[in-house]
């Protein structure tokens, strides 16, 4: 090699150790276990002013996607409340999660910033924030499905939880 080339080595980037991985995941999931409660108390204050006694979510996942399926609010006589009524009212102080949508002006997806969320959306953080804390991995595979109960009297969240396993069974025979 003569002494006008010289040949650069690239650095390569050093890869996060399996520690690294499992303390970023556990930092996540802590993360959202806080979003958690403090969605919840919001929620609960914002409920409290309004005729909503429960709300029920049913969720599915399954092939590495997982979406809610419904919200039901009733009243305390048990009679469905009109979504469309909640929808109009603001968790305040609450935050919900930026995301991409589609800019028909620009023709391309855009951030949205984050913003106060109403009962609804604070609803679904509140249900995907708790499967990404406690249920990682709910939509893949065979996934899992399940309910949320919301009791607003008594400010709690109950979580009904299903997973799918499959399962395979071998027998091995000489004869």
């Amino acid at each position: 090699m003569s002494k006008t080339s010289k040949s650069k080595k690239t650095k390569m980037p050093k890869m996060p150790s399996m520690v690294d991985i499992m303390a970023k995941i556990k930092a996540d999931q802590l993360k959202k276990a806080d979003k958690v409660k403090y969605h919840s108390n919001l929620l609960f204050d914002t409920l409290a002013q309004t005729k909503v006694s429960s709300i029920e979510v049913s969720f599915e996942g399954c092939g590495d996607s997982g979406q809610i399926e419904a919200v039901d609010y009733t009243d305390a006589n048990g009679k469905g409340i009109d979504e469309a009524y909640l929808n109009k009212t603001i968790v305040k102080g609450s935050e919900k999660t930026s995301y991409h949508q589609w800019d028909e002006k620009k023709k391309m997806l855009v951030k949205t910033e984050p913003r106060e969320g109403n009962i609804r959306e604070i609803v679904e953080e509140i249900c995907y924030d708790k499967l990404g804390a406690s249920h990682g991995g709910w939509e893949i595979n065979e996934g899992s499905y399940g309910t949320f109960l919301f009791d607003v009297a008594a400010r709690k969240v109950s979580l009904e939880y299903n997973q799918r396993i499959e399962e395979v069974r071998t027998s091995e025979e000489s004869f």
